[in-house]
């Protein structure tokens, strides 16, 4: 038996579309060609409509006139012609989009060398690499580029430079010099991390600063955990319908400016302020009218005659450290203990096991990852605290912050500064990588 298959003369056939990553490489091509566009217009119209000359124009002015056309015009046909051979769907396409991209890396890398111009430099180096993962349909490449470009421009080359920095030396003019280079004189280079662990004059000042930083930032830590544990489990334990208002209270001081807050503070604390005018002043009369009758008042009295010492100090550090820092406490337990299976603890109970129990048997372990992210995001600001010390504190009391702020501005000695941030960096990695690590043992 033979079958005969028909096709009527008008059924559609199913051709592959265009590639959506192909597409996205378009769009961004031609942007690229508008662009260069407009830079063609500015180049052809600077006499008459009289345009102010970026840097990157007088360089190209100084070659000629022709320059300018030479390198907008080539830079318009290419972006052009390739995103319309996209469109097109031209397979030829790919490997000159390839090409484009990473010649686009290129010149962009060396153009900021050499016009030291950074926004424009970044932004095309940017948009020919976005490009280059279009072009070779990495999806995943494409999604992670844009966050990836941001790290690397904005955190790893601010790093490298300053480790680079780190290894000069200041000059008296507050220059940056660097030893000749040699491997007999390596130890050269790391001078200022050795200074930052030596003494001066017979004492450890900046380890001192350091561990006192240290030490005041791990007691902040511990107090914001020892309110934030309790009044996030409180949160949790409420009704659905009033948990997002407490949320809400929380973060109510996120709202306005840290700076403010602290100089709120200040205004607290200072001698005239709310709590010394109620103590020197309300407090201070009713007892001295009442000391007669008791020598309880006439103690009273005496001792409320003297302004409290609640600001420029280190308690007054640690209070504007606890304010400031506790909602990011808070936030963290709230969402482990959100999660939290409330019917382990009354198992836990049916097994025999009392409140303390329940709470460091299974309470506290399952909310492990809540406790450390809570602790790691406390203890890293508090670490490199500079407002809070600075103007709490005064200059009674000096932490890291305070000391890189010095550094930097004061003494101008850039590359000790550097240094000591790289030593705090490292600290804050090993803290970080200790809450990754807590944290995959509680997974």
């Amino acid at each position: 038996m033979t079958i005969i298959r028909t096709t009527l003369p008008d059924e559609p056939r199913m051709t592959a579309g265009l590639n959506p990553m192909w597409q996205a490489a378009a769009y961004l091509s031609l942007l690229q060609a508008g662009v260069w566009g407009f830079l063609l217009f500015r180049w052809l119209t600077f006499g008459a409509i009289g345009w102010t000359a970026a840097g990157f124009e007088t360089a190209l002015a100084q070659g000629g006139g022709l320059a300018g056309y030479l390198v907008y015009g080539v830079l318009l046909v290419v972006d052009l012609l390739l995103g319309v051979g996209l469109l097109r769907n031209l397979p030829l396409m790919g490997r000159v989009g390839l090409g484009r991209a990473l010649a686009g890396i290129i010149l962009g890398l060396a153009y900021y060398g050499l016009m030291r111009e950074f926004y424009g430099a970044a932004a095309f180096v940017a948009l020919s690499g976005m490009l280059f993962f279009l072009i070779r349909r990495n999806i995943a490449g494409a999604l992670a580029y844009p966050a990836g470009f941001w790290l690397a421009i904005f955190f790893v080359a601010p790093m490298l430079i300053v480790f680079i920095v780190s290894l000069g030396e200041r000059t008296r003019q507050g220059t940056v010099t660097y030893p000749e280079f040699s491997l007999s004189n390596l130890e050269l280079y790391f001078n200022d991390y050795v200074r930052f662990f030596s003494p001066i004059g017979g004492e450890y000042i900046y380890l001192r600063i350091f561990w006192r930083s240290f030490w005041i930032a791990i007691f902040n830590t511990m107090v914001c955990l020892a309110v934030g544990y309790p009044f996030a489990y409180w949160i949790a334990r409420q009704p659905q319908k009033y948990r997002s208002t407490y949320i809400f209270l929380v973060m109510i001081p996120f709202w306005t400016n840290f700076l403010v807050r602290t100089y709120a503070w200040m205004l607290i604390l200072r001698d005239s302020g709310l709590i010394n005018n109620f103590w020197t002043i309300t407090l201070h009369q009713q007892a001295v009218l009442l000391s007669d009758n008791s020598a309880f008042f006439a103690w009273l009295a005496e001792i409320s005659s003297r302004k409290l010492p609640l600001l420029f100090n280190q308690p007054a550090v640690m209070l504007g450290l606890f304010y400031g820092y506790l909602p990011f406490m808070v936030l963290p337990l709230y969402s482990a203990l959100e999660k939290m299976d409330w019917s382990l603890l009354e198992a836990a109970a049916d097994l025999g096991a009392n409140n303390f129990w329940r709470t460091v048997r299974v309470l506290i372990p399952l909310t492990m990852p809540g406790i450390v992210a809570g602790s790691i995001i406390v203890f890293i600001p508090s670490l490199g605290a500079y407002v809070t010390p600075d103007l709490m504190g005064g200059a009674r009391v000096a932490l890291l912050g305070n000391l890189l702020q010095q550094q930097f501005m004061t003494v101008r000695d850039w590359p000790f500064g550097s240094a000591i941030g790289f030593i705090m960096m490292a600290i804050m990695l090993a803290a970080t990588l200790l809450y990754f690590r807590t944290l995959n043992r509680a997974a």
